[in-house]
């Protein structure tokens, strides 16, 4: 009695298939024309995203809204403000010797000399 695997002639299609693949691929990846055609697109890409760029910043600078890179600066300046404030918040309480709140003077039932 033989058992024949129904998949098994699938699995030889398949690896056929992949070895056919991976030869022509691998011969088409290596051409020149490949290069030109990979070297071409990526220019372009990079040149659209170039013009979607200057484009919002026209739109946005024409509805009177900032652009990222405003943002991105904006961002910059206000951290360095958080830092310096952090800094200077540090400095103060390293040199604080009494609790907050306790800076008031004492009261006392008479006024003192002189004011009465």
């Amino acid at each position: 009695m033989t058992t024949t695997d129904p998949a098994a002639l699938f699995r030889t299609m398949l690896g056929e298939w992949e070895k056919m693949t991976n030869s022509v691929g691998g011969d088409m990846l290596k051409s020149e024309e490949w290069a030109r055609t990979m070297h071409g697109a990526s220019a372009a890409t990079t040149n659209a995203q170039a013009a979607m760029k200057t484009f919002m910043e026209r739109s946005l600078a024409a509805a009177n809204m900032p652009s990222r890179t405003e943002f991105e600066n904006l961002s910059a300046r206000i951290g360095g403000i958080e830092d310096s404030l952090a800094r200077i918040e540090a400095l103060l309480g390293a040199g604080k010797t009494r609790p907050p709140g306790s800076s008031k003077p004492t009261r006392k039932r008479t006024p003192p000399e002189g004011k009465a």
